[in-house]
């Protein structure tokens, strides 16, 4: 193992692990039983399905890098790598680390963020939208800015937390919960996407593990007493235990999902009006109007 590589490798907060061969590895620093393995497995396992070979890759939140590498190494003949490094705790180094140990040829842009996506005037053929959406304080707007990033043809991979508990359309804001800002029901998010003129190909889910234990009979006495009641927030409020801490739990439990999505252009019902953000340039009632 070389030792002054080892050493350049630990000076950096990675996010994502890596093995660079010879036995130099990152090792992420948050914790090892956050569940991000899983969730990276679960992401691989459907990037695996894509064809990348000579594609132009767009990887948005890219953080150190691992999805942009991973296109690279599946022969993807251009890749972007972008992020916002003032929303970044780790200050953007690994992906350079990274880029370096690996050979690779991964373009890095890292001052631009999801909401100035069109800014960069490039269509890609795939695009990567993963473990993003759930950070914004407006994924419409970023949603928009991804459209104006595709082509007909495009193809948008999207993943990120739902949680399936919510009402059909409702969607859950928190701006204190640096971990989940955004929360919605999947239906929710699907009509997000579909308002910015992407169409589903396809959607999985990976699941939670079970809760552990049973719930005993006075959480059942409470929760009969709510239900005569009818109180909604009763029930709520039974149906999502306090976090370890004591600290109540916003309805934050969640899963994650994974789209597959294609660009459209045409009549996009869920706008009775022009849209905005640039979008009535998709829509055939509004093109005239906006002179695209």
């Amino acid at each position: 193992m070389d030792a002054s590589a080892q050493h350049r490798i630990d000076a950096v907060s990675w996010y994502h692990e890596f093995d660079f061969g010879n036995g130099l590895r990152a090792i992420p620093k948050t914790p090892v039983d956050s569940g991000h393995r899983r969730i990276w497995a679960f992401i691989e396992g459907h990037l695996g399905l894509i064809d990348f070979r000579d594609k132009h890759v767009l990887d948005i939140g890219c953080w150190d890098g691992y999805w942009s590498f991973f296109a690279e190494r599946r022969g993807a003949k251009r890749v972007l790598a972008t992020d916002d490094c003032s929303q970044n705790w780790a200050e953007g180094q690994g992906i350079h680390v990274a880029k370096e140990l690996f050979g690779s040829s991964v373009e890095i842009k890292q001052d631009v963020s999801v909401y100035q996506l069109a800014a960069l005037q490039e269509k890609f053929d795939i695009v990567l939208f993963l473990g993003v959406w759930y950070h914004l304080f407006d994924p419409f707007y970023a949603l928009a800015q991804i459209r104006h990033c595709c082509h007909p043809n495009s193809l948008v991979l999207m993943e990120g937390s739902v949680a399936t508990e919510l009402g059909s359309q409702e969607a859950l804001f928190n701006f204190t919960d640096h971990n989940c800002e955004f929360l919605p029901h999947p239906d929710g998010f699907r009509q997000l996407v579909n308002a910015a003129y992407f169409s589903e190909v396809a959607s999985k889910f990976l699941d939670p593990p079970e809760p552990p234990g049973r719930l005993g009979w006075r959480w059942r006495l409470r929760m009969c007493r709510e239900v005569l009641r009818g109180s909604r927030d009763g029930i709520r409020a039974l149906a999502t235990p306090p976090m370890p801490d004591g600290r109540p739990r916003l309805r934050t439990a969640n899963r994650r999902m994974f789209l597959v999505c294609n660009p459209f252009q045409g009549v996009n019902e869920l706008h009775a009006y022009r849209p905005p953000f640039g979008l009535a340039a998709y829509d055939d009632r509004f093109r005239d109007v906006t002179g695209a």
